[in-house]
């Protein structure tokens, strides 16, 4: 019915011209560098002190306060992390321990190398650490999400460096990553032209935030704040802040954690939510099982940001663990042995 059609050059050359003007844009848009937000006086407490220790892959900024034993707290890896994750929490320890709040290199305020760290090189970094802020003394840790299990990796691989850990939530860095990835972003983020642009644009948007901590970093939506936010959106939009994030999404901190816990001698509370569909809870038994001096916490929360969410919790938690309080609970799959 319908003769063949014939290829029309004129649109045929509009088309090209489009997509080579898309591409052009997103260039443009892509070597443009982004105006870093201004950072608020609210991502730490008055009475802290921000350093700058310099390691092998970067330098790391760290807020501390207090005298006594080093007490260091590793906040997680997502979009707009940083040490304001456990603000809410950590000065209460102050009267009784040197308390050191860290930025990870490529979050916050640290170093934002164009090269995102692997878990081996994060482990390093954290090994020295440490060891400056502490004046060579072993370090007790509280650490929540995949920032947990790089405390475990360093634990193993520089035992001298940590004398106990209290862990939220440990994530298994082999999967967290591609759960996290956003539909369409795994193949683009490894294209180096368009990773900012659509890291800035898509990302690092507010709204995008939003909808990720309504989701993924709080038990209950309507505890989101205009603070939480603001300094979220403030750090994701920092200029490099891309990179780190890419390299999570692409596999960078992966490493066979499991294989590891055997080794790990030094004591290990792990904190974890009795029912979570997105923390399953025979993800913390597992661990618990294959860790020599590990033992199993059950805690009301479930979203990544809960140290936020309720601080008053933690706080509890944490001393309680730190004076020896807490005692192994049951639950009901009968299997587990729990481990002091």
């Amino acid at each position: 019915m319908f003769g063949k059609l014939k290829k029309n050059p004129v649109l045929g050359l509009g088309l090209g011209m489009g997509l080579v003007g898309g591409l052009a844009l997103a260039l443009r848009y892509a070597a443009k560098k982004a105006a870093s937000r201004f950072i608020p006086d609210s991502i730490s407490p008055a009475i802290f002190a921000t350093r700058v220790s310099q390691t092998t892959y970067g330098e790391m900024v760290y807020h501390t306060a207090g005298a006594g034993e080093p007490l260091v707290f590793l906040h997680g890896i997502y979009l707009g992390a940083a040490s304001y994750g456990w603000s809410k929490v950590y000065p209460h320890f102050t009267s009784h321990w040197q308390v050191v709040a860290p930025d990870l290199i490529g979050f916050g305020e640290s170093q934002r190398p164009s090269t995102a760290l692997d878990a081996n090189q994060h482990a390093c970094a954290l090994r020295e650490f440490f060891f400056e802020v502490s004046g060579g003394r072993p370090v007790t840790v509280v650490a929540s999400d995949i920032s947990a299990t790089l405390a475990l990796l360093t634990a193993s691989k520089h035992p001298e460096s940590i004398a106990r850990l209290i862990l939220y939530q440990p994530q298994n860095p082999m999967t967290s990553g591609n759960r996290r990835r956003p539909p369409g972003v795994g193949w683009l983020g490894r294209v180096p032209l368009f990773r900012e642009f659509i890291y800035r644009n898509y990302l690092a948007n507010e709204s995008f935030l939003k909808s990720w901590i309504c989701r993924f970093g709080l038990s209950h939506p309507e505890h989101l704040t205009e603070e939480m936010l603001s300094v979220m959106t403030t750090f994701a939009q920092q200029y490099g802040a891309h990179h780190a994030i890419l390299g999570l999404f692409n596999g960078k901190l992966s490493f066979p954690l499991y294989q590891r816990l055997s080794s790990i001698l030094q004591p290990v509370t792990v904190l974890w939510p009795g029912e979570s569909p997105l923390f399953p809870f025979e993800q913390g038994e597992k661990m618990v099982r294959l860790l020599p001096r590990g033992n199993l916490q059950i805690v009301p929360h479930t979203g990544i940001l809960a140290p936020l969410e309720d601080p008053e919790g933690f706080k509890k938690f944490i001393e309680e663990t730190l004076v020896g309080e807490l005692h192994p609970v049951t639950h009901p799959t009968p299997s587990l042995s729990f481990r002091g």
